[in-house]
C-alpha cells in the first residue's frame, strides 16, 4: 500500500458528467460519512419544516445537486470487499432522501397520483457525478469540504473528520487547508479526539456508557428503549476542549463528562458539587457575576472566559482563590458555578448586583 501525503492532497479534476445512476449499483456507508448519521435526518440547520418535508420537496421539484460516487473496483473505502459499482462519497443526505422517495408510502404516492417518484428523475435512479478517487484521505476531503462549507457539520462529526484525515497521513497544516480551516483549529479538535472513545460515541451519537468507577463514585449512561441516552444537555466543543485537557484516568474524565452532561445522583456518587452552599462557592459567584455586570455596562468585552485558568489556590497567584480545597473536582464545581453565575448576570440585562454574600462589614 502506497504511502498517506503527509501535507497537502491535490484532489482529481472534477468530473464533468453527470447522470442517473440506479441506486442498487450503489453501497452508502452512512458510518463512514463525515456527518453522524444520526445528523442526517437532522435538518436544525435549515429552515424548513423537517427531512420529511424537505425530501418529498425534491420528489416534486426534482434532484438539482448531484452526489458524488467512486468506481469501487471491488473494493470500499474501509478495505471490505463488495460487489458494489459503485460508492457514495458526497451527497449522504440527498442519498436518504431519493431512496425514501423510491420506497414504501412515499414511492406508493407519486405511482397512485401517476407521477415520478423524483420529478426529474426515472425511478429507482439518483442523479451523480462518478470520479476516480484513489485514496481516502481524497474521498474525506470531498465529503468533508462539502459539510464544511455549508456550515452544517456538528462539532462532534468535524472531530471525528480530522481524526480520520489524521489516521490517512496528513498533518495538520494540510487537514486546515484541505477544509478551509486554521491550523489552530486543527489543532483544538484533535485535542477533543484525544478523549476516551466512549465519551467521543456519546458525544457524537448519544450511545450508552458503560459504568466507570471513580473516587466519587459508580457513573453510566444507559441506553433508552431507542438505543440512546438521555441527558440534560450536549456539551459545547470548548467545554470539551477543557475536558480534554484536564489530568486523569479515562474512568475518571468520563466519570467527569457523565457528570456535565447527567448532573444529577449517579450510582454511588453525587454529581452535584456541594460547594453550592459554602462561603467559597458564594465568593465565586459574587465575582463571576459583578464580571458579568461589567460585560452588561460594556466595561468589559464578553470573551470567552475560561473559570477553571483563574480560579485556584491564592498561594499560587490565582486571581479567585479556591479555599484549601484544589482538588480537581473542585476547581471544575467552582468553574461551573463561577461560569452560570456570569452568563445568568449577562443575559438577564441586570444594572446592578447585590452585596457580596460574603463578605464580613468593615469600617
Amino acid at each position: 500500500m502506497s504511502q498517506q501525503p503527509k501535507g497537502k492532497v491535490t484532489l482529481m479534476a472534477q468530473s464533468s458528467i453527470t447522470n442517473p445512476i440506479e441506486l442498487s449499483k450503489i453501497h452508502a456507508d452512512y458510518g463512514w460519512n463525515s456527518r453522524a448519521e444520526r445528523n442526517i435526518q437532522d435538518m436544525a440547520d435549515t429552515e424548513n419544516a423537517g427531512f420529511d418535508t424537505w425530501a418529498r420537496g425534491i420528489g416534486i421539484n426534482g434532484q438539482l445537486q448531484a452526489v458524488i460516487l467512486r468506481h469501487t473496483h471491488g473494493t470500499l473505502l474501509n478495505g471490505k470487499k463488495t460487489d458494489k459499482e459503485l460508492e457514495l462519497i458526497v451527497g449522504f443526505r440527498r442519498h436518504r432522501a431519493i431512496s425514501l422517495l423510491n420506497m414504501g408510502q412515499m414511492a406508493a404516492d407519486a405511482k397512485k397520483d401517476k407521477r415520478p417518484c423524483v420529478a426529474n428523475l426515472p425511478d429507482g435512479t439518483i442523479l451523480a457525478e462518478i470520479r476516480e478517487v484513489k485514496t481516502a484521505a481524497e474521498a474525506r476531503i470531498l465529503n468533508g469540504v462539502e459539510n464544511t462549507g455549508r456550515k452544517n457539520l456538528k462539532a462532534p462529526d468535524l472531530v471525528f473528520l480530522v481524526a480520520d484525515l489524521q489516521k490517512d497521513g496528513l498533518n495538520q497544516t494540510g487537514i486546515g487547508d484541505a477544509l478551509g480551516v486554521t491550523q489552530g483549529w486543527v489543532s483544538k479538535l484533535l485535542a477533543v479526539a484525544r478523549l476516551p472513545q466512549a465519551v467521543l460515541a456519546h458525544w457524537r451519537t448519544g450511545s450508552a456508557i458503560p459504568a466507570v468507577q471513580s473516587k466519587d463514585g459508580v457513573f453510566e449512561l444507559k441506553a433508552g428503549t431507542n438505543g440512546k441516552t438521555e441527558t440534560s444537555r450536549e456539551l459545547t466543543e470548548p467545554e470539551m476542549r477543557a475536558l480534554s485537557d484536564l489530568k486523569g484516568t479515562h474512568e475518571e474524565i468520563t466519570a467527569r463528562y457523565i457528570r456535565l452532561v447527567k448532573p444529577e445522583k449517579q450510582g454511588e456518587g453525587d454529581g452535584t458539587p456541594e460547594a453550592n452552599t459554602d462561603k467559597v462557592a458564594a465568593e465565586v459567584t459574587y465575582v463571576a457575576a459583578l464580571m458579568g455586570c461589567m460585560v452588561r455596562a460594556g466595561v468589559l468585552e464578553n470573551g470567552s472566559l475560561d473559570w477553571n485558568r483563574v480560579i485556584g489556590p491564592k498561594k499560587k497567584g490565582y486571581p479567585i482563590d479556591c479555599g484549601k480545597d484544589d482538588s480537581q473536582d473542585r476547581l471544575l464545581a467552582l468553574g461551573d458555578i463561577a461560569r452560570e453565575a456570569f452568563e445568568k448576570e449577562v443575559t438577564k440585562g441586570a444594572k446592578g448586583i447585590e452585596t457580596n454574600p460574603s463578605a464580613t462589614s468593615a469600617s
